[in-house]
């Protein structure tokens, strides 16, 4: 019987979305606008197997209805969908009784994923615990019960392992196996394991009076693992060991120190122009620029330019830190994109001819209707154009193709500009990225507008993709679902 899974978050785009991507994989998927009404479609069908939430909404966040449902129900999956990708955001989720989450943006393959992963645990969870409920018996006699149990663990993607009082590892999964330089026998001494820390963390629940849980970040080789340690006891008695589980948080881990990246490079990226600006102001100021009003002039207009530059980097960062906070708002509503592109064609021909180039479009639907937000969607061909012309030099081309099968709307901007090696291309959509070299150093750009981009693209459901020759020319291309499509799914 098909998995029912309850979609929640009050943004219909992304509810609309997360539907089709798991009805495709043949799940029951039901969807609620906020956590209210999320707690009410439950109460009155339990019967849901996971229940993906936002964690920002009105009414009710995301935090309040897990901890709610997992009241309810405390078999049911919780996945997270947030853009607040941080260890304390997951931590503090995981306490509430969430399995996981899935930041924003993400690919459908990213969603399943996480799905069939939480799905499979949680089935492996009902099954052992049917397990334990039917056969009491000790940790030694369950570790050799390898038909069963071994199988359960071997299933999971976190590694696991069981130590008795004494010490030894009784019972080890696979997940586990992989992180070791060597697979011995069981039972083995815990430090035989030569996992750093962990032999002290499941020895102080073991001894420990109280049903501690300790949890300690570990270093195994390049990863970290968040280790979660428990006491294993029958009702009344002392513990008869202690179980681990080794979750792998190295991306989580790699997350903050992008962060600080982030921050490093905003720095730098300000303080450029800046120091341009002042240059300039104090030469006219201080007289040294003379009295030639033509040379004023230059110094101003280049503080113009400078002003423009930091301007728009500012407008890219806010608006890159909405998207990640999860404060951008998407207004969506039908768009014809065609209709769009032959407007932002117009008005940047200008442009173009004034640098000797060629702009053209080739429109091949007379309307294209697609759900979204009308100034992030101009955005983003914009931004596409406008790189387009300012790449390509004197006497180059730009070609605007617009296609529209009734799934998708598809706008390619193609370029005979300077393009980009392989190595330059794979790193296009990065922040603050900018390819460096001797054609580009006069070209202005903060190094942002391709990472909004593909942020917006991938917030409406859709794909940007990128090909380049160097000295031959550069192609975008964007895909968005239609309206008759989201319609359809």
């Amino acid at each position: 019987m098909p998995q029912k899974i309850l979609v929640v978050d009050d943004e219909l785009g992304m509810r609309e979305g997360c539907r089709r991507i798991l009805s495709a994989e043949g799940y029951i998927v039901e969807t609620a606008e906020d956590g209210v009404a999320a707690l009410e479609r439950f109460q009155a069908d339990p019967t849901f197997d996971v229940v993906i939430s936002d964690l920002k909404m009105p009414r009710m966040g995301g935090m309040e209805l897990i901890e709610k449902l997992h009241a309810i129900d405390e078999d049911i999956l919780l996945l997270v969908i947030t853009a607040y990708a941080a260890i304390d955001t997951a931590v503090e989720a995981t306490k509430r009784g969430a399995y996981g989450y899935i930041p924003k943006p993400f690919t459908p393959d990213e969603m399943l994923l996480h799905v069939r992963n939480g799905l499979e645990k949680r089935a492996l969870h009902l099954e052992a615990r049917q397990l334990r409920l039917e056969r009491e018996q000790q940790l030694l006699e369950v570790a050799f019960e390898r038909s069963k149990s071994t199988t359960i663990l071997n299933c999971m993607t976190d590694g696991v392992l069981v130590v008795n009082r004494q010490g030894q590892v009784v019972l080890r999964n696979q997940a586990l196996a992989r992180l070791l330089p060597e697979v011995l026998p069981l039972p083995i001494p815990v430090e035989t394991l030569e996992i750093p820390e962990l032999p002290e963390l499941v020895l102080e629940v073991i001894e420990s009076k109280e049903a501690l849980i300790a949890s300690k970040e570990i270093q195994i080789g390049d990863c970290t693992y968040m280790v979660n340690a428990a006491p294993v006891r029958e009702s009344g008695s002392e513990a008869l060991g202690a179980v681990a589980v080794l979750r792998d948080i190295t991306a989580l881990k790699k997350l903050e120190v992008a962060k600080s990246m982030f921050i490093s490079m905003v720095a730098h990226e300000l303080k450029s122009p800046l120091a341009t600006i002042e240059s300039s102001l104090n030469l006219i100021l201080s007289g040294a620029a003379g009295d030639d009003p033509a040379r004023n002039q230059h110094l101003i207009q280049r503080s113009l330019t400078r002003a423009a530059a930091l301007r728009t980097l500012i407008g890219d960062l806010l608006n890159l830190t909405a998207i990640e906070t999860g404060n951008f708002v998407l207004k969506r509503t039908k768009v014809d994109v065609s209709q769009i592109t032959r407007s932002l064609v117009d008005s940047l021909t200008e442009k173009a001819t004034e640098k000797g180039i060629t702009l053209s479009l080739d429109c091949q639907a007379e309307s294209c209707e697609i759900l979204a937000d009308t100034n992030a969607i101009t955005s983003v061909i914009s931004n596409l154009i406008d790189n387009a012309i300012k790449y390509t030099p004197t006497g180059g081309q730009v070609t605007v193709t617009l296609q529209c099968n009734g799934t998708y709307a598809k706008v390619s901007v193609k370029d005979t500009g300077i393009g980009m090696a392989p190595e330059e291309l794979a790193r296009v959509f990065d922040e603050f990225y900018r390819v460096k070299n001797q054609q580009t150093a006069t070209i202005a750009g903060t190094g942002l507008g391709l990472t909004l981009v593909r942020r917006l693209v991938e917030m409406h459901q859709g794909r940007i993709d990128a090909e380049s020759t160097p000295g031959v020319g550069s192609t975008f291309k964007v895909k968005l679902p239609t309206v008759a499509s989201t319609q359809n799914a």
